[in-house]
């Protein structure tokens, strides 16, 4: 803000010097006097030509350019909802270029983090099928042993589920939300 209002106060004294009748040159050496290092003779030549066209006005003209117009308020809502987005679906969603997600992201104080694996839990009934499976195949086994008679080869699995952590944007104090840890024994096909 201090600089804008600086660079205003620039351009009132080179309209000073401009009614006052001195070239772009000595503008320049006179203001250069007082603000050393504000002002390039080139940039005086501009504007003095603006003024000698009858254009007073010293307010920036507008530029054409990407607008900063993401509301961090859109985006912290979108995140929210969804906090597993990458940023390439951010900007796809809030049709934004991806640079500006990312510096909004940090302003609004989202980190990336990973999603955390937990064990998956065994109720009482899980243990209890668990282990009557068990105790029945170590029962079939003394009465027959069939492990002698299993053959191996090459074989792939395919697993039904893959599931995967993606990463979220979280606040910094925010834990990461957590993914079931898959099973030892997921559903799977044998190619």
């Amino acid at each position: 803000m201090a600089y804008e209002i600086q660079e205003v106060h620039i351009r009132h004294c080179m309209l000073f010097e401009f009614r006052k009748g001195n070239n772009a040159t000595v503008a320049t050496k006179n203001i250069s006097d007082v603000y050393p290092g504000s002002l390039d003779v080139r940039k005086c030549q501009r504007w003095f030509s603006k003024f000698r066209s009858g254009n007073f006005d010293l307010s920036d003209a507008h530029r054409p350019g990407r607008p900063m117009s993401l509301d961090n308020d859109v985006l912290r809502a979108e995140v929210e909802a969804n906090p597993c987005q990458t940023i390439e679906e951010l900007s796809n969603t809030l049709n934004q270029p991806w640079s500006t997600i990312q510096e909004h992201l940090h302003q609004i104080g989202k980190i990336s983090r990973a999603g955390v694996w937990v064990p998956h839990n065994l109720s009482v009934q899980n243990k209890a099928n668990r282990s009557t499976t068990c105790n029945a195949l170590i029962q079939r086994h003394h009465a027959e042993p069939f492990l002698d008679r299993l053959v191996t080869g090459d074989e792939k699995w395919v697993l039904y589920d893959n599931p995967k952590r993606k990463r979220q944007w979280l606040s910094p104090n925010e834990p990461a939300r957590s993914t079931a840890k898959p099973g030892l024994h997921p559903k799977k096909a044998l190619l």
